[in-house]
């Protein structure tokens, strides 16, 4: 048998990879984005600081490029991830069917139930947008990146740069399309990769939920991992719980989930591994052990070990960490908010909780 977190966290794999490739896919689409501004531009002044006239081309490669992110979101992230959603509702079909006894029924929601949940469950991701819908989320993103391109042909010409200058500064080799829209528009669609494979499992969770009595939040162990998810990894979210944190919880998040069990209902209880990659590579380790338990480990390992926890919490917040003498729970206690971001350096230092910690690292 499977353990639950092991298969979340390998399927996590297989989620960040889709996601990559519908990230490849607006390849094409970009191309086309540079070659109508290119167009565009051959046919503006060569320079000028009419507003009248900035404003006309803005209007224009704004029309373009709305037709274009909108061919990009319907036939390609909207219409494949809709299959996604219905191909994560069999993967936790399949993973609970693995952990349960034979006798067990489950239900699995229907592929219009699962999208539904998608689309209407808002994501709640800092910095972007704050609260919003699939839908309005990634309209959104497309919008800003069409006002941020816009701006740099309206400033370039303000500026007194010429308008094949203008395209080279953003359609050229290098240029903003190559690396900061793709960037963007890559980041848009790892996170609502993420949010969909979320919530149509926790769909599938809540279609079962005399079975699943909750979930439990997993996160990727490296040191690439935020802070936010490091400190949510292994949170147990019960279905009677008021507060239900959900995975996307930042742009690019790759955390998941796992059922949480009644145990008269599982198999048995074996312990399955994980997989990690920290001071020595890539290595499986107890499925059991949170983010910050396999933190301190690599802190064990010597100076490169030490150097890896300072590199991933920050050489103070390490040092509090490895030589404050807390407990892992104290120290998450005491650094964190109660959404697990770490509080700044200088409010921890005026802690009183925290003095003893403090005085130990200085001894």
């Amino acid at each position: 048998m499977a353990d639950p977190i092991q298969q979340a966290s390998r399927h996590a794999v297989y989620t960040s990879r889709f996601a990559g490739y519908l990230a490849n896919l607006f390849n094409p689409y970009s191309d086309k984005l540079k070659r109508e501004l290119r167009l565009i531009l051959i046919d503006a002044p060569d320079t000028t600081q009419s507003i009248r006239r900035i404003n006309q081309i803005i209007r224009e490669f704004r029309s373009i490029s709305l037709s274009i992110y909108g061919d990009y979101t319907d036939n390609d992230i909207f219409a494949q991830l809709e299959e996604f959603a219905a191909s994560e509702g069999d993967f936790t079909i399949s993973s609970l069917e693995s952990i349960v006894k034979p006798d067990v029924s489950l239900s699995p929601p229907a592929p219009s139930q699962l999208w539904a949940a998608a689309t209407t469950t808002p994501l709640k991701v800092p910095g972007q947008g704050g609260v919003n819908i699939l839908a309005s989320y990634i309209k959104d993103m497309e919008a800003i990146q069409i006002a941020k391109i816009s701006e740099q042909i309206r400033f370039g010409f303000m500026t007194g740069r010429t308008s094949q200058q203008i395209a080279s500064d953003i359609a050229g080799k290098g240029g903003y399309l190559d690396k900061q829209n793709k960037r963007a528009i890559k980041s848009m669609v790892r996170t609502s990769t993420n949010h969909v494979s979320n919530i149509a499992r926790q769909s599938t969770y809540e279609e079962n939920d005399d079975i699943v009595k909750g979930y439990e939040i997993v996160a990727t162990l490296d040191g690439r991992t935020s802070s936010t998810c490091k400190g949510y990894d292994g949170l147990i979210v019960l279905n009677s719980a008021k507060e239900k944190p959900m995975p996307p919880f930042h742009p690019n998040c790759r955390t998941t989930t796992a059922p949480f069990l009644e145990p008269k209902f599982t198999i048995d209880d074996d312990v399955g591994t994980r997989a990690s990659s920290g001071v020595t590579g890539g290595k499986q380790v107890n499925a059991d052990l949170n983010y910050y338990e396999w933190l301190k480990i690599q802190g064990m390992q010597g100076p490169k070990g030490r150097a890896f926890v300072a590199d991933t919490l920050g050489k103070e917040r390490a040092d509090l960490f490895l030589n404050g003498g807390l407990s892992i729970s104290k120290f998450k206690q005491l650094t964190m908010d109660e959404l697990f971001r770490p509080l700044p350096l200088s409010e921890l230092k005026k802690k009183t909780s925290l003095q003893l910690a403090f005085d130990a690292i200085d001894g």
